[in-house]
């Protein structure tokens, strides 16, 4: 044996294994899972054959390969080479040198080669760092390799950095006295001499290296100083990061490291002017980039100079960064190039990431908000420009505002007045100044609306009005601060827009936004004491409008007289006021506005006709007295229709202060708005009307055409309106004899005939086709119209929302089901209306989220039970509708139960009293038929959220889900659903555990009807066919009460080993039902059938199937031949 083995030895190593070979070529692999395959199959077979031979091969290919040109080939090559150092021990440094000088020379090779075989050279020492070998070599060796790495990365510039990486990779995870011995004492040398002459690799080694070595890397007897960034070393090195730089050298990790080192240095200013800003003269992309990789460093790692951030957006550097934004040709050459090789591409998308950076930095609490105030007057003064935001493209500018105090929001707007009133000038260069363009004063108002608006000043009066009536002056009277300048329509239309945005943001009370108002109005009174100024406006708009202008103010002024003012004349003084400022503003508010004033006045004379009423009749019904607020309401409807942000949350406010005062009337008025079959939609007319009558003020042609296109949209609407009735028809009309009477069952194909089944294609494909050329006949007028509808009805959900933050009234709350459901169906027919589908859906959460009521009046459980039947009732709805709308049906159904729960805790005490509720009749109804019926239509998440409500109801259904569950005539998958149901049960019983005798004791009984009737079922003589799943699930099912008990510590009378026991020992016994036996005696005669009769086998399988289909009906779903005992088990019960 041993001279087999010595014969055998030798031919083992003769050649190399070639399954080693072949894994070469996956380490070439352009995916990094590839190469990493590769080398784990090298390794491994290295490992397992332990033949020398291989090795040595392996290593001697590795170390020539890594001065391939290929980089993937590289890194695969590299990986390779670390893993098998680490595991094979024999391969030693010298070893690995001698590979080097063998394998890996520049003899009489290119200049390219050259490079090549540096890059090898280098990557063969980072592969004895990484894998450790350096710290088990001798002295000599570590020397050696050290050496060898330095001497390789000054063979080309560019290999460097590459050996500075590698190096500092390898010193970080090493400790001060290893650093020493075997990285510091060999190339301590070549960092001893000037800063001039160092690099800007061997710069970034020395920055690492004494951050983390301080005591051993002192850099005064290396350069001469303690700091390489200290004042005397600010010029040259920033000279260094400056000059030369080149598109491959941009993500040099030096740019990061100083950028961290100096953000918190006292030189960062020094730094930044005379180092940076100064050398960004003219553009050049790569030393712009620079720089902005230097700042956005700075920004993310300041912490204490936070005051020096204004002084870094200086003006050569912002200069050139906003002529990036500005897209101008001067800043970058045109090049047809990748989009990460585009000059413009990629220096937009650096600055704004210093923006951002910016924006963070500001955050800080360390900011004070002075330095947010500089920084805004360079973003938008000097050197930055006043269109800042819309130049590039970011919100910074708003997001420093929002952060400023109130002493930095009072200078911003005297900043912004000053370019207003073109009071101060544009600063261009030294020398050179301009007045403010009209845009940039736009934008100036538009800022200035944004501060009246701020969150700090909304408790300054004075403030707020300074401002406001500024603008005022500019929008509504084209005066500035001379009056005898004129301004242009333009410019006033814009500021008048701006003016107007000042109310959009709440004020902290009605107080405020009363004495905001009312002095708004006596200033425009004041004014238009003046001839010159009301000959201006009369020019403007015709005499209707003063008109209504004195008829509003002698109406306020008669509500001002009052000392005391109750809410309902503040509503009424802010809703005067607010439409009288529209009454200047664009025609189509303006009409709103003066219809909606006059309304408000003969509104607020039956106010105080019904408040005199009932000073005399104090016992009188207050809600006898409040028709007005119906009045109100409607108006409040009206000037909602207008899309004006202003408007609404103006309205939004009022009702607000109306919400005690508000009718089920009146809550009736809001909702029918969003009801699609109301015919009392108050506004329906009065827009058709406004609408044509300004179609006939801008032209009297296009009137006549856009009324005849009105009709036909009209009539389209109605149309589409019953398009689903109508594709319903058609369908069945398609079907003809097949078609069902209802949505709930359907035609089984299997029972057509290819003849039939053809014909019956084409009637269908005719019916669809009609539908979807009804649904093209939709103009654009059609669906702008329908936009504005949907976004007032989403207004007016807003509303609504505001009605139900407080307690609201029960049956005010009961009457929105249908209309809400109403509105959702209509929604759900249109993909338009996705944005409103989706409003009413919160709506609808939000109403049956409510707990609290103010007044259960008027509401009994006879009440309450026809609002269920509503709810649950399927009704005209299609099969697809209502499972759409599942959801609601659920979320109604449970507030329903809620409420009965608030009417039966408020009538203990009462002594009449129900036998029978009406709701747990038909709740129990429901119950049965989703079990019994196969037409019941009511989703399973709707039981599961009623049995798992803290109700003591869910004590009656429970019996019904236990005795549906052992029911032979149940469908299958029913049963197993009422196991989930009672599983559930179970569940929320251990969330709220019944601690009421009478809670206890329903659930003892229910306990015991649930062991009875398992135990008879599983017992007796009964056929019940049931799956696999039945048996687990009700496993689960007994393990859940088990659970329960035992963790709530409630009694039982239960054993449940034995119950466990009883459904293990059902399931394997397995037999044949009598219906089986049916079945195969049906399939025998069709088959003796079809020798008899020669029939063809086609008609033969129609005659089982219907046969089949027969047996099916009515929820007996029989078992069938072996196909049938395959999915499912008959037990013998």
């Amino acid at each position: 044996m041993k001279d087999e083995s010595e014969e055998n030895k030798p031919q083992t190593q003769a050649k190399v294994t070639s399954f080693v070979l072949e894994s070469f070529d996956l380490l070439k692999a352009a995916k990094d899972d590839a190469r990493l395959t590769g080398g784990t199959k090298i390794i491994t077979q290295l490992q397992d054959n332990e033949n020398e031979k291989d090795v040595q091969y392996v290593l001697k290919r590795l170390v020539r390969s890594l001065g391939a040109n290929v980089p993937d080939m590289r890194t695969g090559y590299f990986a390779t080479l670390v893993a098998l150092l680490t595991k094979f021990d024999q391969i030693t440094v010298t070893k690995l040198l001698e590979l080097v000088k063998k394998e890996l020379h520049a003899n009489g090779s290119s200049k390219s080669e050259v490079g090549d075989v540096a890059l090898g050279q280098i990557l063969v020492c980072g592969a004895v760092f990484r894998s450790g070998l350096i710290m088990k070599c001798t002295t000599e060796e570590q020397t050696e390799i050290i050496k060898l790495l330095m001497s390789a990365s000054k063979k080309k510039t560019y290999l460097s950095t590459v050996a500075y990486l590698i190096f500092l990779d390898f010193i970080n995870g090493l400790d001060v006295e290893n650093f020493t011995s075997i990285v510091w004492s060999n190339i301590k040398q070549d960092f001893k001499k000037e800063l001039s002459e160092h690099t800007l690799d061997s710069l970034y080694f020395l920055m690492v290296a004494n951050k983390k070595f301080p005591d051993v890397v002192k850099l005064r007897k290396l350069i001469g100083t303690s700091e390489i960034l200290c004042e005397d070393n600010i010029q040259p090195v920033c000279e260094k990061l400056m000059t030369g730089v080149d598109f491959s050298s941009l993500n040099h990790p030096i740019y990061k490291e100083i950028g961290a080192q100096i953000a918190n240095s006292p030189h960062l200013q020094l730094f930044w002017l005379s180092g940076i800003d100064s050398q960004l003269t003219k553009h050049n992309r790569n030393r712009e980039l620079v720089a902005v990789n230097i700042l956005t460093t700075i920004f993310n790692n300041i912490e204490n100079n936070h005051e020096v951030l204004p002084e870094l957006i200086s003006r050569n550097f912002f200069k050139l960064f906003i002529d990036w934004f500005k897209g101008l040709q001067t800043a970058s050459k045109i090049r047809n190039k990748k989009d990460n090789e585009d000059d413009n591409k990629i220096m937009i998308k650096k600055q704004k990431e210093l923006l951002n950076s910016l924006s963070k930095a500001l955050k800080s609490e360390k900011v004070e908000g002075k330095t947010r105030v500089e920084i805004l007057k360079k973003l938008l003064f000097n050197p930055g420009e006043m269109n800042f935001i819309e130049i590039t493209g970011t919100s910074v500018v708003k997001i420093i505002i929002s952060d400023l105090d109130k002493d930095g929001v009072k200078k911003m707007a005297k900043l912004f007045k000053g370019v207003l009133l073109n009071s101060s000038k544009k600063f261009i260069r030294e020398g050179t100044e301009r007045i403010w363009y009209n845009n940039e004063r736009v934008k100036a108002a538009e800022m200035l609306s944004y501060l009246v608006s701020h969150e700090v000043v909304k408790d300054d009066v004075d403030f707020k009005l300074t401002y406001m009536k500024l603008l005022m002056c500019f929008g509504f009277f084209k005066i500035g601060g001379d009056e005898n300048v004129a301004i242009s329509i333009d410019l006033s239309v814009a500021i008048k827009s701006c003016f107007y945005r000042c109310f959009t943001s709440r004020f902290s009370n009605v107080d405020n936004l009363v004495s905001v108002l009312s002095s708004l109005c006596d200033f425009i009174r004041n004014l238009l004491e003046k001839e010159q100024i009301r000959s201006k406006l009369e020019k403007q708009f015709p005499e209707e409008n003063m008109e209504c202008w004195k008829m509003l103010m002698e109406v306020c002024s008669n509500i001002e007289k009052n000392n005391s003012k109750s809410k309902v004349e503040n509503v009424f003084l802010i809703l005067l006021y607010q439409l009288g400022l529209f009454l200047f503003s664009e025609p189509t508010h303006v009409k709103i506005a003066t219809s909606s004033i006059k309304e408000l006045r003969s509104c607020y004379e039956h106010y105080k006709k019904g408040k005199k009423k009932k000073k005399v009749m104090k016992d009188t019904d207050i809600n006898g007295n409040l028709e007005w607020i119906e009045v109100l309401v409607e108006v409040l409807l009206s000037i909602l229709s207008a899309e004006s942000s202003v408007l609404r949350s103006v309205v939004q406010c009022v009702f607000r202060l109306l919400w005690e005062y508000l009718t089920p009337s009146a809550i009736e008025q809001i909702v029918s708005v969003l009801d699609p079959e109301s015919e009392s939609n108050p506004l329906t007319q009065d827009s058709e009307s406004e609408a044509e009558e300004s179609d006939g003020e801008e032209n009297v042609e296009e009137n006549s055409d856009d009324e005849s296109d009105s009709e036909v949209d009209d009539e389209n609407d109605e149309e589409e309106m019953k398009t689903p009735d109508q594709l319903r028809m058609a369908v069945q009309k398609a079907l003809g004899a097949a078609a069902t009477s209802s949505d709930t069952e359907s035609v089984d194909a299997d029972m057509l005939d290819e003849e039939e089944g053809k014909k019956l294609d084409e009637a269908l494909a005719e019916a669809f086709k009609q539908y979807q050329q009804g649904k093209t006949k939709k103009t654009k007028k059609d669906r702008k119209d329908k936009k504005a509808l949907s976004d007032f009805r989403i207004r007016v959900l807003d509303l609504i929302d505001i009605y139900l933050e407080k307690d609201p009234s029960m049956d005010i709350c009961l009457a929105m089901i249908a209309p809400l459901t109403r509105c959702l169906e209509f929604c759900l027919q249109d993909n338009q209306l996705s944005e409103l589908e989706n409003r009413v859906r919160k709506t609808i959460k939000n109403l049956t989220k409510i707990r609290k009521f103010s007044s259960t009046n008027d509401v009994t459980a006879e009440i309450l039970s026809d609002y269920l039947r509503s709810v649950m009732d399927k009704g005209e709805r299609s099969h697809f509708m209502y499972q759409a709308l599942g959801d609601v049906v659920t979320y109604f159904v449970t507030f329903i139960i809620h409420c009965s729960q608030k009417i039966e805790s408020s009538s203990l005490k009462s002594p009449k009293k129900l036998k029978t509720s009406p709701i747990m009749e038909l709740l129990k109804e429901a119950t049965q038929n989703y079990f019994q019926n196969r037409s019941c239509l009511l989703p399973i998440i709707l039981f599961h959220n009623v049995l798992q409500m803290e109700w003591e109801g869910i004590y009656e259904l429970a019996p019904i889900v236990i005795e549906n569950v052992f029911n032979p005539e149940v469908r299958q998958f029913r049963r197993n659903e009422g196991l989930e149901l009672l599983a559930g049960l179970y569940r929320a019983l251990k969330r709220n555990k019944p601690e009421t005798d009478k809670a206890l004791a329903c659930l003892d009984n229910l306990e015991n009807k649930f062991d009875i009737t398992l135990r008879k079922t599983l017992k007796g003589q009964q056929q019940l066919a049931v799956k696999n799943n039945f048996f687990l699930l009700l496993k689960k099912l007994i393990n859940s009460m088990k659970i329960f008990h035992e963790s709530c510590h409630v009694k039982c009378n239960l054993d449940f080993n034995t119950l466990l026991e009883i459904v293990g020992s059902c399931k394997g016994t397995l037999k044949a039902s009598e219906n089986n036996k049916k079945a195969n005696a049906i399939n025998q005669n069709s088959k003796n059938g079809e020798i008899a009769s020669k029939q063809p086998k086609k008609n033969l399988k129609n005659n089982i199937k219907n046969k089949r289909k027969l047996e099916h009906m009515n929820g007996h779903a029989d078992a069938h031949g072996k196909k049938k005992r395959r999915d499912s088990e008959t037990v013998d019960l």
